[in-house]
């Protein structure tokens, strides 16, 4: 949906919310919460102040904004991997693969918003960890409702296996590390599985 933003000097600008909301999510990412200044967010989404603040009313609503379009975006190729195979064991080893992809991509900071930066936000804000909770809530469900025999593994343990990845993604650890734990994640959750490719 286009916006109308305030221009001094001249005429108002439209834009496109998911685009800006985009490049929200990507400073929000590299700089962290407390690192996303007015001055930086409202030059990375070509938007100006009260754009921002008519749009989205504050820095901390914007950060919640992009929160969701994450989710929307990163999380719904996530979870689009756990549907789509009819194995859960193969399911979940793309579900990880899909996060892998995610935190090391060249297009993105390394780590994950969600676990590099919303969680430390969470520490001290009600409102960001209740949405956190609520998505990995739903990832968590949606396992345990694909588990149809007692494996020992449950949704909580694979989510959490999952937020790992981007927390040593941003310690520096390559992708091919990572891919290789996700494979002996998914070995000791299943005790097999096809191999890695």
């Amino acid at each position: 949906m286009k916006q109308k933003s305030n221009n001094p000097g001249g005429r108002p600008k439209s834009f496109e919310r998911e685009v800006v909301l985009d490049a929200a999510v990507q400073v929000f990412w590299e700089h962290g919460y407390e690192g996303a200044s007015l001055d930086l967010l409202t030059r990375s989404m070509g938007i100006n102040k009260p754009s921002l603040y008519s749009t989205f009313g504050n820095k901390h609503a914007l950060f919640l904004a992009a929160i969701d379009r994450y989710v929307a975006t990163k999380g719904a190729k996530q979870s689009a991997a756990l549907r789509n195979e009819p194995n859960l064991k193969t399911a979940v080893l793309d579900y990880y693969r899909e996060i892998i992809n995610t935190v090391t991509s060249d297009e993105g900071p390394s780590g994950c918003l969600i676990a590099s930066v919303a969680a430390e936000v969470a520490e001290r804000d009600p409102m960001v960890r209740d949405k956190i909770a609520s998505s990995l809530q739903l990832s968590e469900a949606y396992i345990d409702d694909r588990l149809q025999r007692d494996t020992g593994a449950t949704g909580r343990m694979i989510v959490s296996a999952g937020l790992s990845f981007a927390q040593r993604a941003r310690l520096g650890a390559p992708k091919e590390e990572l891919q290789a734990l996700a494979h002996d994640y998914v070995e000791h959750f299943f005790l097999e599985v096809p191999a890695s490719t």
